[in-house]
């Protein structure tokens, strides 16, 4: 009895202290928020005698990823923006919320640098009082794409800058995104 419960007390402390040791070796879970440029807003969407006074918040995020091995790692990305503008008579806004599963693939870990490219699928949600769209709450696919990121940071904190773009169509006339975000910048904790 005591050699069983010896092998079985061994056999815990060996998994434990492999699992400490890979643990200490990378963070398997990391949380971000940021802000991306609204670049694809800016080009589309534009002051005219009827409409003025355009307002872009840009893209507000929040990533989480847990890391299932040290190069790959799955995770939620909820994105959100905000335009708004003035017309003759009243003020107009639309609204994006995007949520997007995704995945992410890093290629270079070494000291306070990580490289990494991703991509996700997902779907946006477009609500707003503009006219084109007579204030209707409208769902199409959306899709994120990571070409290339970079974070620096050593410990659990840590900046990152992507380089990338969301994208959202519903139909040819219903585009709510084509690029945006292809720049974005965030802050993140890594646990």
């Amino acid at each position: 009895m005591n050699r069983t419960v010896s092998r079985i007390i061994c056999l815990l402390a060996v998994l434990l202290s492999v699992e400490v040791s890979y643990a200490q070796d990378f963070s398997r879970h990391e949380f971000r928020l940021g802000w991306g440029d609204p670049m694809f807003e800016k080009a589309v969407f534009y002051e005219s005698p009827t409409r003025l006074s355009y307002h872009y918040s840009g893209h507000f995020f929040a990533d989480y990823s847990y890391f299932i091995t040290k190069w790959l790692s799955v995770g939620m990305n909820i994105d959100f923006e905000n335009v708004s503008w003035k017309n003759e008579a009243s003020k107009e806004h639309f609204s994006n919320y995007t949520f997007l599963p995704n995945v992410r693939f890093t290629y270079f870990r070494k000291g306070m640098v990580t490289m990494y490219s991703g991509i996700g699928v997902g779907m946006t949600v477009n609500t707003g009082s503009e006219e084109t769209f007579l204030g209707k709450t409208l769902c199409s696919p959306a899709f994120g794409l990571t070409a290339y990121g970079i974070s620096v940071g050593k410990g659990h904190f840590f900046g990152a800058f992507d380089l990338g773009g969301l994208f959202a169509l519903r139909s040819t006339q219903q585009i709510f995104m084509i690029g945006s975000r292809l720049l974005s910048f965030s802050v993140g904790y890594r646990l």
